[in-house]
């Protein structure tokens, strides 16, 4: 069980792009498409067709339980400022939160910034520069510079109010 010693800050982001409703439908009718195609007429799907069992698979995940996932509220970013530092958690994903604690941070800050140019999308990303990218939508968060030469950014529909709550403690 997660350990959320003195909770300073709490925010809970979901994905409401209209772009990845569109794509997530598309990927689900073309897979749902596809199983009706092979699995139940029959027809093989495609030039050379996956076996029956990796396309039934392949439905199940991006036919039904990505998209009933995305609806149901399941795919969210969960960021948390605690005593120790700052917490983040993309559901489902992360089982639990990845930590970002105070004493591997060498500075914090607001931004604003282009998650498409900067990481290629949203999600959980990485980029040619070795930073990563835990995002859902948007194009403000907190960037971390942390001991390594890393660095991490958070998006956040408030960053102020994260960085308000990373100065308090």
């Amino acid at each position: 069980m997660e350990n959320k010693e003195n909770v300073i800050y709490r925010e809970v982001q979901y994905p409401r792009q209209p772009l990845l409703w569109i794509f997530m439908i598309a990927l689900a009718a073309l897979f749902t498409y596809g199983f009706i195609q092979q699995v139940i007429l029959g027809i093989p799907f495609g030039n050379k067709p996956a076996s029956n069992t990796f396309l039934t698979i392949l439905w199940l995940v991006f036919g039904v339980a990505t998209p009933l996932g995305l609806l149901l509220g399941l795919c969210k970013l969960e960021t948390e400022v605690r005593t120790a530092g700052l917490y983040v958690r993309f559901t489902p994903l992360h089982l639990q939160y990845k930590s970002f604690l105070f004493k591997d941070m060498i500075q914090y800050s607001s931004i604003t910034y282009n998650s498409l140019v900067r990481f290629g999308g949203w999600g959980i990303r990485f980029n040619l520069n070795g930073d990563t990218a835990y995002n859902i939508g948007g194009n403000k968060g907190i960037e971390l510079q942390l001991r390594g030469n890393q660095t991490v950014v958070v998006g956040s529909k408030n960053p102020e109010e994260i960085v308000k709550a990373l100065n308090s403690r």
